[in-house]
């Protein structure tokens, strides 16, 4: 069996939306910690000791783990790279956009959220105060959720644009397959008659 490119644009895809809805649910479990620290406004000191407590913990995953997230990471970012190889060139930026999008979210994480972890072990947070930079940590898990989800939209939105302009090719085909079934058939008749006629002339 053999694959074609578009064969493995295909697996590209998976590869991409698989490891972005698992990045997202990485950080999504963070939400129950950040919407306090965010969005509650009724948020108390109690609330920030929680979420610290909480990043605290996470820099102190096991490594295993981690490998296993920079893995994933990786996996989208290959397929995302397969898919810019030889892209469409009516749908190319959206491609482009999606790669760029997939990098940010993984650059947002490296210079935020890691150090913002670090920080909540060490207490050293630059020129911010404990609870700022809490908060800064929060709305970064937040910017990657909105930014991942910006790639599953862009993922979905092109496969739908591909699949939808092979219907259309499709149905042409068939119109085309119609229209020239429909003319051959009237010219196959009339060479009949005029056959028809000479046989008759002959006779007379």
């Amino acid at each position: 069996m053999n694959l074609t490119y578009k064969d493995i644009c295909a697996v590209g895809t998976a590869m991409i939306i698989g490891s972005t809805g698992f990045l997202m649910g990485i950080f999504s479990a963070s939400q129950p910690y950040d919407y306090n620290v965010l969005f509650n406004p009724a948020a108390t000191q109690e609330h920030f000791d929680i979420a610290l407590k909480h990043y605290q913990t996470l820099f102190y995953t096991p490594k295993p783990p981690l490998y296993l997230l920079a893995f994933v990471a990786l996996i989208g970012v290959i397929g995302s790279l397969i898919k810019v190889y030889k892209p469409n060139p009516e749908l190319q930026y959206f491609e482009y956009g999606s790669l760029v999008l997939y990098i940010l979210g993984i650059c947002v994480f490296l210079t935020n959220i890691r150090t913002g972890v670090e920080s909540a072990v060490t207490h050293k947070w630059g020129e911010v105060t404990e609870m700022q930079g809490i908060a800064v940590i929060a709305s970064s898990n937040i910017i990657i959720l909105i930014i991942f989800s910006g790639v599953i939209v862009l993922q979905a939105g092109l496969w739908y644009s591909t699949w939808e302009y092979e219907q259309r090719l499709a149905k042409w085909r068939e119109e085309e397959a119609a229209a020239a079934s429909a003319s051959a058939t009237p010219t196959s008749t009339g060479k009949k008659s005029e056959g028809g006629a000479k046989e008759s002339k002959k006779k007379k």
